[in-house]
């Protein structure tokens, strides 16, 4: 008999279930083994700087329960009430469409709120307060073995972020790098620095595969400062430390907890389009943080902000100097209808043939849905080609065994347009005239191409039927970026 750890629905402590009494809903923390070999039990949750609701806390958390009797924890309203209008403080949340009256068992009321915008994390209601309370995490002395040498541009770059954290003045900057340009490895001083003067720091994106790509760089190059990676489904996503790497969901679980905030890819979907995700990884921050934003797209009305006071960092050129890779523009035609009839487009055969056939590098193709990666590996039916998307039970796998060669051509969504790097790719955009494809989303997939020293280059199509204005705008932009 096979068992796992299990955190079953409606629970928070894990327990060790037989593989058969699993249930859908479970929270499933460990791989299936034999009990004999089962890995020990996952670390219990910890509230370090966290704000969670007090139906989280475990029985096994006893000495908590006690502080919070004492009154050692805080202890805050989970939904403010202002004129019969409701806020709820987990996520931020003030569409009053998106709260709910229900029968509560703790208060015995029958018109207890509770805010559906962040249920799949617990139910948030105006009987139930959240607890935290702030922890002193440990600083070890930073060792960083990254043996890399920044360029001029990168060290300028890196000099202002370590600026900002030393001196008082100017609390945010944009760090506004090509793709390519090597963002993470900028980072190293500012994280030494923090870490230096006992301050904690939040590395926080949109995207789960960014996180899952971000993590084990961070942790190579500083094998004694512990970190964590926080995502839908993470081990950790309970546990704390002075760095943490999260999805800008999962900051709604911390309450002023972090001294330095790194936003990366602050334009990505859904966080410039979500103010709950914005206060949220506001809400995480201390009232001192110091934020810094990094994209090779950003937003104008960011730019607008911060160019007055020469709060921008700019990196024009990739760490190894190479050009961005230039799109070229294919016309393929009606490519939707032979997609449904179970075909694989002509031009699109014959242009796949040419890269397998005469380039070593692998194939990233992009898609506007889920539904076409799907029929489209279905219909390629090549053992040597898969799909990945949002929904995909099998995402980060995919996405490492892509990385490690095991795949020759990877059909994905836009989940992948930004902030996962292959060493040695070409990259196919395929229905480029969808409106998914913004000029940002098209640049930043152009950006996938060419970003190893050892090969700096690599051939972008964006097969269209028909020609779109974020398609010349992107590569207008790619353009101007390489000629300064």
């Amino acid at each position: 008999m096979k068992c796992v750890w299990v955190v079953p629905k409606g629970q928070f402590a894990p327990v060790v279930l037989p593989c058969d009494l699993v249930q859908q809903d479970d929270d499933v923390q460990s791989d299936a083994a034999v009990i004999t070999h089962l890995k020990p039990s996952p670390p219990l949750p910890t509230l370090q700087g966290k704000s969670l609701l007090i139906s989280e806390l475990t029985d096994q958390q006893i000495i908590t329960r006690r502080q919070l009797i004492a009154g050692t924890l805080q202890l805050s309203i989970g939904i403010s009430l202002k004129r019969s209008e409701a806020t709820c403080n987990r996520c931020g949340n003030q569409d009053q469409e998106q709260f709910a009256m229900f029968d509560c068992y703790w208060c015995g009321r029958n018109k207890c709120l509770y805010c559906r915008s962040c249920i799949m994390m617990g139910k948030v209601t105006t009987c139930t307060p959240l607890v935290h309370i702030p922890v002193a995490e440990p600083f070890p002395k930073t060792r960083l073995s990254w043996h890399g040498l920044l360029t001029d541009a990168q060290k300028s770059a890196s000099k202002q972020m370590v600026e900002i954290l030393q001196h008082r003045t100017n609390n945010e900057l944009l760090v506004w790098a090509v793709c390519g340009a090597g963002k993470t490895e900028m980072l190293f001083p500012l994280i030494i620095e923090a870490i230096d003067q006992k301050k904690t720091l939040l590395i926080a994106t949109p995207r789960t595969d960014v996180v899952l790509e971000l993590i084990p760089r961070i942790r190579q190059a500083f094998p004694n400062l512990r970190s964590i990676a926080l995502y839908g489904g993470s081990e950790e996503r309970f546990q704390s430390s002075p760095l943490v790497i999260s999805t800008t969901h999962q900051t709604r679980r911390y309450f002023q907890y972090f001294d330095v905030v790194i936003i990366d890819e602050i334009d990505a979907f859904p966080y410039h389009y979500d103010d709950s995700l914005r206060f949220a990884v506001n809400k995480a921050a201390k009232p001192s943080a110091k934020f810094y934003y990094l994209s090779a797209t950003p937003p104008h009305s960011l730019i607008r902000k911060l160019k007055t006071n020469n709060q921008i960092a700019m990196i024009n050129r990739r760490y190894h100097g190479y050009p961005l890779p230039v799109p070229s523009l294919k016309w393929i035609g009606d490519w939707r209808t032979y997609v449904e009839r179970g075909k694989l487009p002509p031009k699109l055969t014959a242009w796949m043939n040419r890269q397998e056939r005469e380039s070593d590098r692998q194939l990233l193709i992009f898609v506007p849905s889920i539904n076409v990666s799907e029929r489209l590996e279905s219909i390629i039916a090549r053992k040597d080609i898969i799909c990945v998307h949002s929904q995909h039970a099998k995402r980060k796998e995919i996405v490492e065994a892509f990385r490690h060669k095991q795949y020759h051509c990877l059909i994905t969504t836009t989940i992948l347009e930004r902030g996962v790097t292959f060493p040695s790719v070409d990259v196919f955009i395929l229905g480029a005239e969808n409106d998914v494809f913004t000029i940002a989303a098209l640049v930043q997939i152009a950006g996938r191409a060419g970003r190893s020293l050892e090969d700096p280059k690599g051939d972008v199509l964006f097969l269209h039927d028909g020609t779109t204005i974020a398609m010349k705008q992107a590569v207008k932009q790619i353009k101007r970026m390489n000629e300064r």
